[in-house]
C-alpha cells in the first residue's frame, strides 16, 4: 500500500448512493473498459486502491437490459448497475461504501465525466457505532456535475432523545 495513503488512513464508515438518469445511452462497445476507466480514475482521485479485479456482468433479463460491476477496494467496495430500455432514459445506480472517508462531490464529478449525468438523487451516510455515536445522513439532488439541493435528514448533533425506546416484542 502507498505510504502516503497509509499515513492518512482513518477508520470511518461512509456510504454514498447515487441514482441518476444519463443524458445519452452508453456505447455498448467497450462497456467493460469504460467501467474500468471510471473505477481507476475515481479510486485515483479519492486516493483509494482496488482489491483484486473488477467483476463485470452483462444483464441476462431482457426486461432490464444493461450491465453491472462490482469492484472490491481495500476499504470495501463500489458497485454499479446500468440500465437502458428503449423509450426510457438510460440510468445508472452507483453504490460506494468505504471504511475511509468518501468525498462524494468527487464521485459526482467522476460519474459525470464518465457517464454524462442528467438529473440525479443521492444519499450520503456517515455511520458510527457506540454509545455516543450517531449517523449523519444527507439527501442530495442535482443535475450534471452541479448540486442543486443538499439537506441533512439526520444529524446526531441536532437530535436528542430523552425517552427510552421500547423494543418490539416478537410475534
Amino acid at each position: 500500500m502507498n505510504s502516503t495513503i497509509q499515513s492518512q488512513f482513518q477508520l470511518c464508515h461512509e456510504i454514498f448512493v447515487l441514482d441518476t438518469h444519463l443524458k445519452k445511452t452508453l456505447n455498448s462497445v467497450g462497456r467493460k473498459q469504460h467501467a474500468q476507466k471510471f473505477i481507476d480514475e475515481t479510486l485515483d482521485i479519492l486516493r483509494m486502491e482496488p482489491l483484486g479485479t473488477m467483476h463485470f456482468y452483462d444483464a441476462t433479463d431482457a426486461r432490464a437490459p444493461g450491465w453491472s460491476f462490482i469492484q472490491a477496494i481495500t476499504t470495501s467496495h463500489i458497485s454499479a448497475h446500468y440500465f437502458e430500455k428503449p423509450g426510457n432514459h438510460p440510468h445508472i445506480r452507483i453504490d460506494f461504501y468505504s471504511c475511509r472517508s468518501v468525498d462524494w462531490q468527487k464521485v459526482i464529478e467522476m460519474s459525470h465525466k464518465h457517464f454524462v449525468l442528467a438529473d440525479w438523487h443521492a444519499t450520503f451516510i456517515e455511520r458510527k457505532i457506540g454509545e455516543d455515536a450517531g449517523r449523519r445522513i444527507l439527501d442530495i439532488q442535482g443535475n450534471g456535475n452541479q448540486v442543486c439541493t443538499k439537506k441533512a435528514l439526520l444529524d446526531p448533533a441536532m437530535i436528542s432523545i430523552t425517552e427510552p425506546v421500547l423494543a418490539f416484542a416478537a410475534a
